[in-house]
């Protein structure tokens, strides 16, 4: 979902990188950890049904062809390396697809402590001092040099390192992630107090930091929908609104990837998603 043409090895990279980007996707998860259900993606490759195969099949037939060329033992000398020849192909399929869809938002269930993306946002609260949920696996994967460098960063007032509506950035320490841009959003109080404005402002802010630092792939919580109470449908609605609007007048970031943390948020969504396009 946080695929960038710039993080797609080109037709000149080094046989190494595709291989490196290859093992990227774990296909053997993805198709339920039965290695032989790999080799339905590669009949449908040798037939040629590229235009049935979605972006996440490609890869997961990357993956495939990858395991297929580590197992065959690499390539006899003087014979040409025809995996790596497919591999290649693929790569190139998947490279025109992420380059023809442009600036857009992804949907992904799981642990957004896992991506490998230029930032993760933090659904944080105002002190910056950590706390449960998402918030705490943050800090948790990230260890306590994330916690020492928010709380080096100013008060605003008494304990308020953020305020709601706002945003800070810091390095992301021991995640995949380069930073964590830790945003605050509003506690619901049936909407009588500006919740949804402020939700919105969570995240323009959160993308106005990603500018700032250039950064191109920026995956986000459901903000305010854990111990915040926020009704989880309507803040998709503003996730969605939001990074839409902001990706239309900026062409930035390259990707923003939602995350769900479980099959009903994700459906959410997805549902939210459809209606905005």
């Amino acid at each position: 979902a946080a695929l960038t043409p710039e993080a797609i090895p080109g037709p000149d990279a080094p046989g190494k990188d595709v291989l490196w980007f290859a093992a990227l996707m774990n296909g053997y998860n993805a198709v339920g950890g039965k290695a032989s259900d790999l080799g339905r993606y590669v009949q449908r490759f040798e037939s040629d049904a590229y235009e049935d195969l979605s972006l996440d099949d490609l890869r997961i037939l990357l993956f495939a062809r990858q395991r297929a060329r580590y197992h065959q033992g690499g390539v006899y000398p003087g014979e040409p390396d025809t995996l790596m020849i497919e591999m290649r192909a693929i790569t190139a399929e998947i490279r025109r697809r992420v380059e023809a869809r442009g600036p857009g938002i992804g949907v992904w269930q799981g642990d957004i402590t896992t991506l490998d993306v230029d930032a993760i946002v933090n659904a944080a609260n105002q002190t910056l001092a950590g706390g449960g949920g998402v918030d705490g696996a943050i800090h948790r994967a990230a260890g306590p040099d994330l916690k020492a460098a928010c709380l080096a960063l100013p008060e605003v007032r008494p304990a308020v390192r953020c305020p709601t509506g706002g945003a800070r950035i810091t390095d992301g320490f021991q995640l995949p992630a380069r930073h964590v841009i830790h945003a605050v959003g509003p506690v619901w109080h049936g909407g009588e107090e500006n919740e949804r404005e402020l939700l919105a402002a969570a995240y323009h802010n959160s993308l106005d930091l990603a500018l700032q630092h250039s950064l191109a792939t920026v995956a986000f919580p459901a903000l305010s929908t854990g111990a915040f109470a926020y009704p989880p449908f309507d803040a998709a609605a503003v996730a969605v609104e939001t990074v839409a609007a902001f990706q239309r007048e900026r062409a930035q970031p390259e990707r923003v990837v939602l995350v769900a943390f479980d099959a009903e948020a994700e459906k959410a969504l997805r549902r939210v998603l459809r209606r905005a396009r």
